[in-house]
């Protein structure tokens, strides 16, 4: 049930008890619309879109980590991964550049790694993703088709 198709029905103060009597008093309405259950593909869709958000918030997270450890010893770099990138490929030497310790330049290549692996583990879009298998819905349980059995 849509929560606006509820509303009328709750009688005072917002509370979990009230909500449930609401509810309750709504579903027993013969003109009540309800909402659909969500399709396997709707559901995989939905699944696939919070896992790439939580891997690009923890690349963000690891390149926002390193712009700060070069910050904090002396070396300015842009927002932006693709500038942070370019930055890292131009000090890739490290007796270049004396103002990052050989132990700084192993951890920030090794966090580069780390970040070149988050990169190609993301999917750069949903229509690279294999087909989900055929499925029937029976009263919102999931079974196999004949022919994804066979």
């Amino acid at each position: 049930m849509s929560p606006e198709y509820v509303r009328p029905y709750v009688k005072a103060q917002k509370n979990d008890d009230r909500d449930a009597e609401a509810i309750a008093e709504a579903a027993t309405r013969p003109t009540m619309r309800f909402v659909e259950l969500k399709s396997e593909e709707q559901l995989d869709m939905q699944t696939l879109h919070r896992a790439r958000d939580r891997l690009v918030g923890e690349r963000t997270a690891l390149i926002n980590q390193l712009r700060a450890i070069l910050l904090e010893r002396g070396s300015t770099v842009p927002q932006g991964r693709r500038r942070l990138e370019q930055y890292l490929a131009t000090m890739s030497d490290p007796e270049g550049d004396a103002s990052l310790s050989p132990r700084m330049h192993r951890l920030i290549e090794d966090m580069r790694a780390e970040w070149l692996d988050w990169t190609d583990g993301l999917p750069r879009s949903t229509t690279s993703l294999p087909p989900a298998p055929a499925t029937t819905r029976t009263r919102g349980a999931s079974r196999p088709s004949p022919a994804s059995v066979c």
